[in-house]
Formats: C-alpha cells, sequence, structure tokens
C-alpha cells in the first residue's frame, strides 16, 4: 500500500465505469447496489469484515504509515490549533481569528474525517486511493457533510428536549417548589438523566452518518438512517471503541490537570498540555479510520 501521484481511470467497487477525476469507491448497503452485492464483487475480504475493534485500530495505525498525507493533513491543522493557543494569534483582529478557528476546526472534524473515511474504502476494497482522489471526494461531499451535522445537532438538542418536556410539564404542575420537596441535587439528577440519556442514544445512532454520507455517497436522511441500522448491528464493537477512545482521552488531559503542587510542575503543565492536546488530536485520526471501518463491516453484512 502506497499513495500514488496519478489517477488512473478505473471501476469502482459499486461495478460502475467512471470518467471523472473522483474514481474513490463508493460503499453502499446491498440494496443499493446495482448487480451483485457480495463480497467477492465489492472486492472486499472476509478477513476485513471479520476484525475486532482492536484489530481495526491497529490496522489505523499501519495505514497512516502507508499514507502520510492523513498525518501530514492532521498536522497542519494540529500546528494552527496550537497556535491559536499562542499570543501570537492575538495581532490578528477578532473577526479573523473566529474565522480561522471555525475553519480548522471544521476541516479538523470534518474534511480529515472525510478522507480518512476516503482512504479506508480505498484499501478495504483493494483500490488505493490518491491524495487528489481524495481530497476530491472530501471537498464533493462537503455540502452534504454540512446538512449531516445540522440534522445531527438539531435531532440531539431537540429530541431530547421533546423527551423531557413531560417530566417539566409535571413538574409545573405539583404544588410548591420541588427543589424544596426534594432537594437540587435529587431534582438536578433526575432532569440531567432525562436529558442526558436520549441525547446519547440520538448521538450514538448518528455516529456513522457521516461515513455514510462520504464512502456511501448519501443524502444527509438517508445517511442518518443508514447509520441508525449500522448502530443497530454493532452495539458492542462502537460501545467498546467509544470506551477505549474516552479512556485514552482520559489518561492524556488528565495530567494537564494535576494540582500544582510545586514550582516544577506548575511550569510542566503548559507543555503537558501542549502535548497531550497535539496527541489527542491525532488519536481522533485513529478513531475516525477505526469508524470509517466500522461503517463497512456494517454496510456489507
Amino acid at each position: 500500500m502506497s499513495e500514488h501521484t496519478d489517477s488512473p481511470i478505473r471501476s469502482t467497487s459499486t461495478g460502475h465505469d467512471t470518467t471523472t477525476c473522483d474514481v474513490a469507491p463508493t460503499i453502499k448497503t446491498r440494496d443499493d447496489v446495482d448487480g451483485c452485492g457480495c463480497l467477492e464483487c465489492r472486492n472486499i475480504e472476509t478477513t476485513a469484515t471479520n476484525r475486532t475493534v482492536l484489530d481495526a485500530l491497529v490496522w489505523s495505525v499501519r495505514l497512516f504509515r502507508s499514507y502520510p498525507s492523513i498525518v501530514a493533513f492532521a498536522g497542519m491543522i494540529i500546528f494552527v490549533n496550537r497556535l491559536l493557543e499562542t499570543d501570537i494569534i492575538a495581532v490578528l483582529p477578532t473577526p479573523a481569528v473566529g474565522f480561522v478557528e471555525t475553519l480548522t476546526a471544521f476541516a479538523f472534524i470534518v474534511s480529515i474525517r472525510a478522507y480518512v473515511g476516503t482512504i479506508v474504502a480505498g484499501e478495504l476494497t483493494g483500490e488505493s486511493v490518491t491524495v487528489r482522489e481524495g481530497l476530491h471526494r472530501s471537498l464533493a461531499r462537503t455540502p452534504s457533510l454540512v446538512g449531516v451535522i445540522v440534522l445531527i445537532v438539531f435531532s440531539v438538542m431537540t429530541i431530547p428536549f421533546l423527551v423531557s418536556l413531560p417530566l417539566l410539564v409535571l413538574a409545573g404542575a405539583i404544588p410548591g417548589n420541588p427543589v424544596d420537596m426534594v432537594g437540587f441535587p435529587v431534582v438536578a439528577a433526575v432532569g440531567g438523566t432525562v436529558f442526558a440519556v436520549p441525547f446519547l442514544f440520538v448521538l450514538f445512532k448518528f455516529w456513522f452518518a457521516p461515513e455514510a454520507c462520504v464512502i456511501g455517497q448519501y443524502g444527509p436522511l438517508k445517511s442518518l438512517r443508514v447509520s441508525w441500522r449500522i448502530t443497530t448491528n454493532y452495539r458492542g464493537k462502537f460501545v467498546l471503541i467509544g470506551l477505549i477512545a474516552i479512556g485514552s482521552a482520559f489518561s492524556l488531559y488528565l495530567p494537564t490537570y494535576l494540582p500544582e503542587t510545586g514550582t516544577g510542575l506548575a511550569s510542566l503543565i503548559p507543555v503537558l498540555s501542549v502535548i497531550s492536546s497535539s496527541v489527542g488530536e491525532l488519536l481522533s485520526i485513529v478513531w475516525a479510520s477505526a469508524y470509517a471501518h466500522i461503517y463497512i463491516q456494517g454496510i456489507v453484512s
């Protein structure tokens, strides 16, 4: 596996020939594939579908060695993020700083994830994706990705509110102040749980929507439906990778919040913060690769 600079015309995993510069593979559900949708026709080995979460993570790390452009693109964005945390950026006007922050956040969260997903799709179908092909697919899917993100944000904010609305109405109908009756900790715990549970559930169900949008080239609504189905079939894998990601982030960021018990430790905290932030952002690219891998496993099963 290695990166190429040429972009020869070849057939995609769906069996259609293409004459455009975007020849990155498109992986859809079997119902949406013209012709046979078996693994052999899609050029996907059974080894890929049988990988565990840990295997997918190890595979992702090896993938980055073959595609240094992933680390290069992510490294540039991480470098800009670190600059934004210094006093150097203060020389720019406030609107410019806000624009740069928004642009880098979008590039890291959306564009890099789209680029990595395209690379993963190419490797699992035996069609190595060039830098140009990966960037073209990422940019071409950006409008749809924006639509996906808007729908996800709207859903995770609206649905929990609608779920908790009956509780709010009930609390308002009860004579007296609920805080005085049962105490603030109880009210806060119940209210937080009622909102957090549907919030996390909806976020979990729509987690693979970006991969469906980029790799499957689905529209925003269809991407949400595809993600909902994948998370139904792969709950165990997603929960495990989520726990690994949370554990890694906790272990990386914990040193930056240690009490400043001495001058030596206090002087190290800024350095530890820079290192942990950069490593954490770089590891998030590994998770993005694993998400793309799991999406493909679920979509072809």
